[in-house]
């Protein structure tokens, strides 16, 4: 006999563990509340370790078609100060793998049945399974019935406006200021991701547009130049929180993956890369074990303090970019190791002493 699963939310990780469980032989059902796959979102860059993960749950080349794109390595990145003073030149680094989160969603989504404006109410709707997955975010109520309500998400005290428009830009980077921060990444060879955070503790009501521009507005050419092709239909703002630090992403036969076991700021980029190699790394571990506990117990090793690292990292990563006291301190570091690193112009030795 098969075995079976129930998971919890339709999203990234959850869709991931879905494929992943079900190559391995499972038979899976997916719940989920919305009615429907989101059709906006922004775009995301995925790392090499999530790549690695997609091509092992069946999401290869074949199925990267329309939402992805491919940045070759090229220019490098810029930090700078509000008043456009450049703090660092990053140089290029590897190919850039860019996805929109429709489009992701889309090709996980791809022949797995998920049963829409579907809620679990109660645990007991759970019983017959033989895994649960808790895939069903920041605010989980399967992290909340399994260890309670004192491992609710917490906020981080920021608000984020974020966004695509039409386009690429002449350079990419971020800037800094105390208490704020503005990013511009690449969206594919003809638009612009742009993400904007603030330290608050509540979000704003819309219209959108003007509380970008109250709070960016006055900084350099480059973010007025991008504030100037924003759209107000095409903003997204949202407060930022974390989940809390868990002693195990495991309960009995319940797992939590993505969001739910290790939501985090997006400071780094990496939350839907982690909840991919949450999901593959789930399916593999519960197959190749002797049982579902065992392979459970494989998983919460593999992926708890891991996940929990980059939890912190990232926190620490916006209050080092948002820093207040100390950011004049801040900027002269960042500026004098930029300095140190760029190589030094050889001098001709042909040309005379002064």
């Amino acid at each position: 006999m098969g075995h079976s699963a129930v998971i919890i939310g339709a999203g990234i990780s959850g869709l991931s563990t879905a494929r992943a469980l079900k190559r391995h032989g499972w038979s899976v059902t997916v719940l989920e509340q919305a009615a429907a796959l989101p059709t906006s979102g922004t775009m995301l860059g995925m790392w090499p370790a999530a790549m690695k993960a997609l091509d092992g749950i069946g999401v290869d080349a074949s199925r990267r078609t329309v939402g992805w794109a491919h940045i070759a390595a090229g220019a490098g990145t810029r930090l700078w100060t509000p008043a456009g003073r450049t703090l660092l030149t990053a140089p290029g680094g590897a190919d850039v793998n860019l996805v929109s989160r429709p489009a992701l969603l889309a090709a996980l989504a791809r022949d797995i049945d998920v049963s829409f404006n579907t809620h679990v109410i109660e645990a007991e709707q759970l019983d017959d399974a033989e895994l649960v997955v808790g895939a069903d975010g920041t605010f989980s109520r399967t992290r909340q019935r399994m260890f309670g309500d004192r491992f609710r998400a917490r906020s981080l005290g920021a608000v984020a406006w974020r966004g695509t428009v039409k386009g690429a830009v002449a350079e990419y980077g971020e800037t800094w200021a105390p208490g704020a921060l503005f990013g511009i990444t690449p969206a594919g060879p003809d638009a612009t991701n742009w993400y904007a955070c603030i330290r608050a503790d509540r979000t704003f009501d819309g219209p959108h547009l003007p509380h970008v521009v109250n709070h960016f507005g006055t900084w350099h050419r480059g973010v007025g130049e991008l504030i100037g092709t924003i759209e107000e239909n095409a903003i997204l703002h949202h407060g930022l929180f974390e989940a809390p630090k868990l002693h195990s992403f495991v309960a009995g036969k319940t797992a939590l993956v993505g969001d739910a076991a290790h939501a985090m700021a997006p400071f780094l980029g990496r939350g839907a890369c982690e909840a991919i190699v949450d999901g593959a790394t789930l399916g593999r571990s519960v197959a190749q074990a002797s049982s579902v506990e065992a392979g459970l117990a494989v998983f919460d090793k593999e992926r708890r303090a891991r996940t929990q690292r980059l939890v912190l990292a990232s926190r620490l990563m916006g209050k080092f970019a948002m820093l207040d006291a100390g950011s004049g301190i801040r900027n002269a570091a960042v500026g004098a190791v930029d300095r140190l690193v760029k190589p030094r112009p050889r001098r001709d030795p042909t040309l005379p002493r002064h």
